[in-house]
């Protein structure tokens, strides 16, 4: 190999090295996709985007295992709420057409956000005490 094809060569990757734009692959075509891939920046941006995918999957595991935990508590404090009631009666108490009403909607509630199933569980807890209270 001769001087002037090691200069011609390296002279044509100089000029090639000069047509890549941009480090994103969508842009620039062929150059920027071979500097890409000889460069590393591909591999960068695919352990980027997969460290996103993975924080996004651990918090959808993360909110999932609270939905499913206040769903159980939901339902616990609905069956503490049917107790009172029942103790109530069975103690000779009985609830306005207000609080029934309010026992009702309260066993009815099927939330699904998690803002709105904290809030149905307070509100089943405080009726629950509240006809604890009148039943004594």
């Amino acid at each position: 190999m001769t001087v002037s094809n090691l200069f011609t060569m390296a002279a044509a990757a100089l000029i090639l090295a000069g047509c890549v734009t941009s480090e994103d692959p969508g842009d620039g075509g062929f150059f920027n996709g071979v500097a890409g891939a000889s460069n590393g920046t591909y591999d960068r941006r695919v352990a980027t985007r997969q460290a996103e995918v993975d924080r996004a999957q651990a918090e959808n595991a993360r909110l999932t295992a609270e939905l499913a935990r206040l769903r159980g508590e939901h339902s616990r404090a609905k069956s503490d709420l049917i107790a009172a009631r029942s103790k109530a009666q069975a103690a000779g108490v009985k609830l306005s057409p207000t609080q029934e009403g309010q026992v009702a909607a309260a066993l009815r509630s099927d939330p699904a956000r998690v803002e709105s199933l904290s809030k149905a569980i307070a509100d089943a807890r405080r009726l629950s005490e509240t006809i604890s209270r009148m039943a004594g």
